[in-house]
Formats: C-alpha cells, sequence, structure tokens
C-alpha cells in the first residue's frame, strides 16, 4: 500500500502556482488556481472537488447555498 505524501507547491514570481511532479521533480503549472478568489458565484458548503460535482449539487436541498449579496 502506498502512502500519499503531502504534495509540493509553489508560487511563481509571474504569480502562477505550481507542484511538484513526483516522478520527475519538475515543478508543473496549476492552471486556473485562485481563478475564483474574488467571484460572487454562490457554492454549496460540503462540496468534494474530486467527485463529480453535478451529481452533488443535484443530491443536496437549497438550504446550504450562499446568494451573492444584492448590488444597489
Amino acid at each position: 500500500m502506498k502512502t500519499m505524501t503531502k504534495a509540493q507547491i509553489k508560487q511563481e514570481p509571474t504569480g502562477k502556482w505550481a507542484v511538484r511532479d513526483s516522478r520527475s521533480g519538475r515543478y508543473v503549472e496549476v492552471r486556473g488556481a485562485d481563478s475564483m478568489k474574488s467571484s460572487q458565484l454562490p457554492l454549496k458548503k460540503g462540496v468534494d472537488l474530486t467527485k463529480p460535482i453535478a451529481k452533488q449539487a443535484l443530491k443536496g436541498g437549497s438550504d446550504k447555498v450562499r446568494k451573492p449579496p444584492v448590488k444597489n
């Protein structure tokens, strides 16, 4: 049984995020990292991004949905 090691993540001088490939030892860019940081997209708490998102979204009720603030 293999044990999982903690991912080695770093931020490049350009501001992009990269993760270390354990096989080659090289750092690979993580595209889209922090791209939704300032988004007003309503998200459900407890969504596991390693599982099908649509299935999880349809499964739960709407009581856990955060609604974006209304702008005047």
